[in-house]
């Protein structure tokens, strides 16, 4: 029964009572006036008796809807009001108690509804933040920097793998843990601390400092960036400040390696300077001598061309380098050629060295070997690098080999020596600018520019240059050019 009927009923029986009081009332007053002289003891006690009873019920039922009908009304509310602050409060309830079909248990399968939805849309939001935790916490963990992050109360809440590594702990001895407490116990921590006393944050003027963990092995210094996290709760006109920090330790030792190697460059480049330079001016000095006989000047004329042409040579590396740099490109003058011109012309250049060291040569090149399309100079100074190469590293006496196959669409040439090889961790590290192999010092001083440019002038021509070598077994270095159409 809904609760309006029930109001509706009781409203009903109390005007039907009171109808029937009025109506006995009304009755009771007629009979008297028209026949009161003939009115009996026993009826005027029971006109008395009747009115009595109606007052009565009318009063009784009147009392009761007075204290019953609020309670009707009131009770459901109640018990859906505490219905609903359960909801609200903590626990697993999530549904609010439908005890009848009336107009309260309408509101409350209302309810039951809209917190379905909402039940819904918190899964879904619960769902998407999960998702997004994982992703968040997938992207910190595969990050190849050190990434640490300190609360207001500089409470340690976040360390990924690299940052435990380069400290050597573990994340449960940082999460959680108090920065000041971790220090306590850890020298490095507690250098790491340092920048952010002396408030030498990201973005400032202070250079970010470096930091050595000699347990990397090869890739030792990383940069230290201390970054502010902005205080989203702050107030307009309160004393700012940041909720946090985070560290990021950026490894930083290629660039390291890369200021050594220019750094070696230079000292290199100064010495092949120098030695030709100062043998030119032997050279000059002697000449000027009357007493240098026609022979004597002749060679010596000879020799100041060849230094000069060993200068211009290192130049002509540092200005294509400087164009590749500027974006210029390399220009190219493509036509067809064939490989054992370019081959003759090489060998040609580096005869003399070749006499020194009295290698054996070994040149195979097939009968109809198909022309090859690209620029005969580019391809003449890389076959030259690459025989001068092969010829300051091989032993006296020791054979060197050029082989060139039709390999496809292509065809490859290789040089192969006898000399120390290279490791394979330097096989990628040789064909960077001013790099060169770990037998660079002993067998003596190169620009590192070489083979830098052997390659841009091999990748423009559409071709690859790379190397195969082992220690102590030799190296082997190809390229390919394609065949002309």
């Amino acid at each position: 029964m809904s609760l309006k009927l029930k109001i509706r009923l009781s409203i009903f029986l109390l005007l039907l009572l009171l109808l029937g009081l009025g109506g006995a009332a009304h009755f009771t007053i007629n009979y008297l006036e028209e026949g009161g002289h003939t009115l009996e003891p026993s009826d005027f006690n029971m006109a008395r008796s009747t009115v009595l009873a109606f007052l009565g019920a009318g009063t009784a039922v009147g009392i009761t809807m007075m204290v019953r009908l609020p309670r009707i009304v009131v009770r459901p509310l109640y018990r859906l009001t505490a219905d609903m602050e359960q909801v609200a409060g903590p626990g697993p309830t999530n549904r609010v108690g439908v005890g009848r079909h009336d107009e309260v248990g309408t509101i409350a399968a209302a309810v039951n509804h809209v917190l379905s939805q909402a039940q819904d849309e918190r899964h879904a939001i619960l769902a998407e933040l999960f998702t997004e935790r994982i992703r968040m916490d997938s992207l910190v963990r595969s990050l190849d920097e050190g990434l640490l992050l300190l609360d207001e109360q500089k409470t340690i809440v976040l360390a990924n793998p690299v940052a435990c590594d380069l400290l050597g702990l573990s994340p449960t001895d940082l999460v959680g843990k108090s920065a000041e407490t971790v220090a306590a116990k850890h020298e490095k921590f507690r250098e790491l601390l340092v920048p952010l006393a002396e408030a030498n944050l990201a973005n400032d003027d202070v250079p970010d400092p470096v930091f050595d963990f000699p347990h990397k092995g090869s890739s030792p210094h990383f940069q230290l960036s201390i970054s502010p996290i902005e205080n989203t709760r702050h107030r307009p006109g309160a004393p700012s400040s940041p909720a946090g920090h985070i560290f990021c330790l950026r490894n930083v030792s290629d660039f390291k390696k890369l200021d050594e190697l220019k750094s070696s460059f230079l000292a290199t480049i100064s010495h092949e300077l120098k030695t030709p330079l100062a043998s030119i001016k032997l050279s000059l000095m002697l000449l000027q001598n009357e007493r240098t006989d026609a022979a004597g000047r002749q060679r010596l004329a000879t020799g100041i061309a060849e230094e000069t042409q060993r200068l211009l040579n290192m130049v002509g590396q540092l200005i294509d380098v400087a164009r590749l740099d500027a974006g210029a490109g390399i220009k190219l003058n493509p036509k067809d050629m064939e490989l054992g011109e370019v081959i003759r012309y090489a060998l040609q250049t580096v005869h003399p060295q070749l006499h020194d060291k009295q290698l054996q040569l070994d040149v195979q090149l097939p009968d109809g070997l198909p022309s090859i399309h690209g620029d005969v100079e580019k391809t003449s100074w890389v076959l030259i690098n690459l025989l001068s190469n092969a010829i300051r590293y091989s032993p006296t006496g020791a054979p060197l080999v050029i082989r060139v196959v039709p390999w496809g669409e292509v065809v490859r040439v290789s040089v192969e020596d006898c000399g120390p090889g290279i490791p394979a961790e330097y096989h990628k590290r040789i064909f960077q600018r001013f790099a060169d192999g770990p037998s660079h010092t002993a067998q003596g001083g190169s620009s590192g520019l070489g083979l830098s440019i052997s390659r841009e002038f091999i990748s423009a021509q559409g071709g690859q240059l790379w190397v195969e070598s082992q220690p102590e077994k030799g190296s082997c270095f190809l390229f390919t050019l394609p065949i002309s159409a």
